[in-house]
């Protein structure tokens, strides 16, 4: 595609004002509410981070951060282990205590007699508590992001 200099078109004022119409008009849009939103939304992370066999059991260790504004007092969450034929292995709590704001946290977890080469999916499903100064609260379900840096998969 080749380009017509302004100076030869037959309009070359229309072109002109169009194009600093055009990059006025985009230059003065705000952003979106929703753009707004996600980068102000605060969150709980949990990110599975390591899974390794220790002995007979096989180690689940966990990287958090509390972004939600406010201390956790009490987190533990109802948890499903998959193995990697799909089959639901086994239904558990994994208690994370307190988890402060704006800090991490790492927390371990060994599923004794577990062979973790076994195990392909951890499903987050549900919060069994989530207290803030012995306050019950959604957040820990409705703002939770989860990720894995491992080979098993982590959901919620």
């Amino acid at each position: 595609m080749s380009l017509i200099p302004l100076a030869q078109t037959r309009r070359p004022h229309l072109h002109a004002i169009t194009a600093a119409a055009f990059l006025g008009l985009t230059l003065a849009l705000p952003p979106t509410p929703a753009a707004s939103q996600e980068i102000e939304r605060p969150t709980l992370t949990i990110e599975l981070n390591t899974v390794r066999q220790v002995d007979s059991a096989c180690r689940l260790v966990f990287l958090t951060s509390n972004d939600l504004r406010y201390d956790l007092t009490a987190v533990a969450f109802e948890t499903v282990l998959i193995n990697r034929d799909g089959l639901v292995d086994r239904l558990t709590v994994f208690d994370f205590q307190d988890l402060p704001k704006d800090r991490q946290r790492v927390r371990q977890f060994d599923l004794a007699d577990t062979d973790c080469t076994v195990l392909g999916q951890v499903l987050i499903n549900g919060a069994v508590t989530c207290n803030s100064d012995d306050t019950q609260t959604d957040d820990c379900i409705d703002k939770l992001i989860v990720s894995t840096r491992t080979d098993v998969e982590i959901s919620g």
